[in-house]
């Protein structure tokens, strides 16, 4: 592993520890016992077949933003949205996005730089459709200053990327020029890495064009996470909990952009704090113990049937985990590393 990914798994650690202390702190465990006894189970089921939706629908989001590219079967969509969450939980400093983007380049044939750069157009869109739910739902919600200041710092970095990401799309050549001379202002060789990086990002910019597909791709996105925000509804009355919409998706929002925090893998602590602050915010409970294990069980509910899904993939790719830490963990674009299984996908 090298300095880079040891600071990032480093930092994460550092992090998860600093929000275990916040979270734990205070925790009358004997409740947190008494909270699990009493979960009325049957409302997983529901829960995990919502989460699967949502993870069937972005198989058919990458399907669609992936066309201007190549013709992917939304099988194969899937499973490799699957491997990469299942990477993400199982490596360390988010390496399951370079999985990810590795499996998808040596399938279906892609180069790196156009999986990587639609990969980041998915989590723009992912970011930007959670926005549009927490600014919703916050009208509704008690006015806590932590959670508004979330919204309005994460509206402007999430609205901020959309507004260059697009400025980008449609006024490439202005850009080109605009990226030529940033990265002129930097030492020779980061310069040439920068705009190589930059000029990569703008081929994965070609899905958003102005067409049906655009449409349904906004359209989509939003979708993903009103399913994955039933999820969080569902987990409600598995507590004994009030039914709430509001507190269900508020939940979801802050969780979800909570855990863009560096964190160990599986975002372990960090959802676990920033989902059961969100529930104890909103009034649904005011003990702790609860929070703390409604959020273990929606975490375990998402962390366990995508990781065992994304495994399989794996296998189904001639794969195995061994591969993935060879993927994440590898220095150059030029080194060995297992290869999979050509797809049969129709181009």
């Amino acid at each position: 592993m090298d300095r880079k990914k040891l600071f990032s798994l480093l930092l994460g650690v550092l992090v998860s520890l600093l929000f275990a202390h916040l979270l734990f702190r205070g925790i009358p465990w004997k409740d947190v016992g008494k909270a699990f006894l009493s979960i009325h189970w049957v409302w997983c089921i529901p829960a995990v077949i919502a989460y699967i939706i949502g993870h069937l629908l972005r198989g058919v989001r990458c399907t669609w933003i992936m066309r201007p590219y190549k013709a992917i079967s939304f099988l194969d969509a899937t499973q490799i949205v699957w491997i990469g969450y299942a990477a993400n939980n199982l490596l360390p400093a988010r390496l399951g996005e370079v999985v990810r983007a590795y499996v998808m380049s040596e399938r279906e044939e892609i180069p790196k730089g156009i999986a990587l750069s639609t990969l980041f157009v998915e989590r723009l869109l992912d970011g930007l459709s959670i926005m549009a739910i927490l600014w919703c739902v916050s009208m509704f919600a008690p006015a806590y200053p932590w959670i508004q200041q979330i919204s309005w710092i994460s509206g402007a970095i999430f609205l901020g990327a959309l507004s260059a990401m697009l400025l980008a799309r449609f006024w490439r050549q202005r850009f080109e020029q605009l990226l030529s001379w940033g990265t002129g202002l930097f030492p020779t060789a980061l310069g040439e890495k920068l705009e190589g990086f930059g000029l990569r990002l703008l081929e994965g910019l070609e899905c958003l064009k102005l067409d049906r597909y655009l449409a349904g791709i906004l359209s989509v996105s939003l979708f993903v996470w009103l399913v994955e925000g039933a999820m969080f509804l569902f987990i409600l009355p598995a507590f004994g909990l009030k039914v709430s919409p509001v507190t269900a998706y508020l939940a979801m929002a802050i969780t979800n952009l909570g855990v863009l925090l560096p964190s160990t893998p599986g975002h372990v602590i960090t959802f676990h704090f920033f989902c059961s602050k969100a529930l104890l915010a909103t009034g649904a409970t005011k003990l702790p113990a609860v929070g703390l294990s409604y959020a273990t069980v929606v975490h375990a509910l998402q962390f366990v049937p995508v990781t065992i899904l994304g495994v399989i993939s794996l296998y189904t790719y001639g794969m195995n985990l061994r591969s993935v830490w060879d993927i994440g963990n590898k220095d150059g674009e030029d080194q060995d590393l297992p290869e999979a299984t050509p797809s049969n996908s129709p181009s």
